[in-house]
């Protein structure tokens, strides 16, 4: 038991006393000297070059009943420059001619309604004024007429009724001459009243019949008018219409300028325009472009992981592929909070539109060149920095590989801003310190500390990352579109992996694309560690006796660095 004790002594002070402590080097490893530069990062996308200020040539033929859209019969030759009126396009009229044929067809139609309405109204209302001075005074005399010899009849039949009444008297006359005479009064008193009655209803019934009745008779044919009138005007406004599209085919220039066609490359999704004679132009659609290039800009698409880490008011630098000497100067003057729309069939990469403006541009430059442009987010000087290969996530702390004479040991380091190939260290190294560039491939031979239960993890560097902690110095984040250090997962920002103060929680789909950044980075960081691996299982130790100098990598470029892509 006392041999077994000490057995157990020795092999837990060899433990500790090797815990935590260098170990020698291995023979292939590759080692980075560290460098003080000034560290740049830049967001370099490729776009096109357009005019600020364009002045677009729209179609502005409409659709009819009969088509939609309309061909090209003759476009002007692009690059030509023309004045304010010439003629730049001239679009196929054959189906407007047609229809407006058709249409003046059916005008005539309605202007011989309208004509036959007002004809109407006329009648109706000479009517109107026949009955009520011509007819309505005629039967109204007649009456009058009967009336006066009703009268004149009664006062002669009872006149002679009177003298028959003395002569039978005196016995002259019998008794029936008597009452045939008194019949004759009876009769001439009643076709009186009659009269008179008969001139009371024309009066008072009668003629306000009549003038209803004319009067419904205006009403109807007012309305027929007005229908036929407005039926006319709608036939008219439709010609008038068709015949401003007819002159609408010929398209001419509203300004002095050189012809740009407004070609459109189109995807699955969408079917592409290309200006050229027997291409089918819809309504609104741009057909020619005159620039200004007084004012030129260049149109990019900025990746989702890097679009947080670009603001308006950037600098940037601007490289044509037309000219390879030709460096032009640059600002951001737009980023676009929202991403381009995508093609479901296409790759699932978000993409967020930006503009940069062109300062001075030369008269060489054309809309259409192709123009990568560098967006400086970042530029530190004098600063420690190492390939981001060197250094390697353990626990909740960055470490580096530092080689320390013959032996390496582990080095906790506090990192800064990187730019996808360099990382800015805060802390931890200095210049000329030796560090490795494939830290992985030493973990089997070097203790490193050990990870406290319940320890959150950090994660591999990403492009602009700006690490937790203090010195974290990353690039301005911009609120609103995803990706950078100016939206977080949950594996970086504040303390335990929540937000920062004013930092939006990112949502489910900002994590796994996070997630899948990294998983691809350390598929990276793997891969360049196996090129450097060589003969991995033939590893072997420096002796102290041996004599071997240190492998510096010569290929990594000079400070400073920038350019991520």
């Amino acid at each position: 038991m006392a041999v077994v004790g000490l057995a157990l002594a020795g092999a837990a002070s060899y433990f500790f006393m090797s815990t935590g402590k260098p170990t020698v080097v291995i023979d292939d490893e590759m080692f980075h000297q560290v460098e003080v530069g000034d560290f740049i990062h830049d967001v370099v996308e490729q776009g096109e070059v357009e005019s600020a200020r364009n002045v677009d040539v729209i179609s502005q033929v409409r659709g009819t009943r009969e088509s939609n859209s309309f061909e090209i019969l003759w476009v002007i030759e692009e690059g030509k420059v023309v004045q304010e009126g010439d003629v730049l396009v001239r679009l196929d009229s054959s189906g407007l001619d047609e229809e407006a044929k058709l249409q003046e067809l059916d005008l005539s139609g309605s202007q011989a309604g309208l004509a036959k309405a007002q004809n109407t109204l006329d009648a109706a209302q000479i009517a109107m004024t026949e009955y009520v001075d011509g007819l309505f005074v005629q039967e109204v005399r007649e009456i009058e007429a009967e009336i006066t010899f009703a009268k004149e009849t009664l006062k002669r039949a009872q006149e002679y009724f009177h003298y028959s009444s003395r002569l039978a008297a005196k016995g002259y006359v019998t008794s029936l001459q008597l009452e045939g005479d008194e019949f004759a009064v009876e009769k001439a008193s009643t076709e009186l009243a009659n009269a008179e009655h008969k001139l009371k209803v024309l009066r008072e019934n009668t003629k306000l019949k009549k003038i209803k009745e004319l009067q419904s008779s205006i009403g109807v044919a007012q309305a027929d008018l007005r229908s036929a009138e407005e039926r006319n005007g709608i036939e008219q406004k439709r010609l008038d219409f068709i015949r401003e599209q007819i002159e609408n085919c010929t398209i001419r220039a509203p300004a002095s300028g050189q012809v740009v066609y407004a070609n459109e490359r189109g995807n699955r999704e969408a079917s592409e325009f290309i200006v050229e004679p027997g291409a089918t132009v819809r309504e609104r659609q741009s057909i020619i472009r005159l620039p200004d290039y007084s004012a030129m800009q260049v149109h990019v698409l900025i990746n989702e992981s890097r679009v947080s880490l670009v603001d308006a008011g950037m600098p940037a630098t601007i490289t044509l592929d037309a000219f390879d000497k030709m460096t032009l100067r640059g600002k951001v003057i737009k980023v676009n909070e929202y991403p381009e729309p995508i093609s479901r069939f296409g790759p699932q990469v978000k993409r967020y539109a930006a503009v940069i403006e062109i300062e001075e541009p030369p008269k060489l430059i054309k809309p259409g060149l192709t123009a990568n442009v560098a967006i400086h987010v970042e530029s530190l000087q004098s600063v420690v920095q190492v390939p981001v290969q060197c250094v390697m996530p353990h626990g909740d702390h960055y470490y580096c590989m530092v080689r320390n004479g013959e032996e390496i040991e582990p080095r906790q380091v506090e990192v800064g801003s990187n730019n996808s190939r360099f990382v800015v260290i805060n802390s931890g190294l200095k210049a000329n310190d030796l560090v490795s560039l494939s830290p992985r491939r030493l973990l089997d031979v070097v203790t490193m500390p050990e990870v406290t239960p319940g320890e959150k993890p950090v994660r591999n560097l990403q492009d602009g990352d700006s690490p937790k902690g203090p010195g974290g110095s990353g690039g301005p984040g911009r609120e609103g579109r995803p990706g950078g250090p100016g939206r977080r997962g949950p594996d970086s920002g504040g303390p335990g992996g929540r937000p920062s103060p004013g930092e939006r929680p990112t949502s489910p789909g900002e994590q796994d694309t996070a997630t899948g950044e990294t998983q691809l980075a350390d598929r990276v960081s793997k891969q360049a560690e196996a090129e450097n691996d060589g003969s991995a299982n033939q590893r072997s130790r420096f002796t102290n006796g041996r004599d071997d100098s240190v492998r510096v990598a010569e290929d990594q470029p000079t400070q400073p660095v920038g350019g991520a892509q």
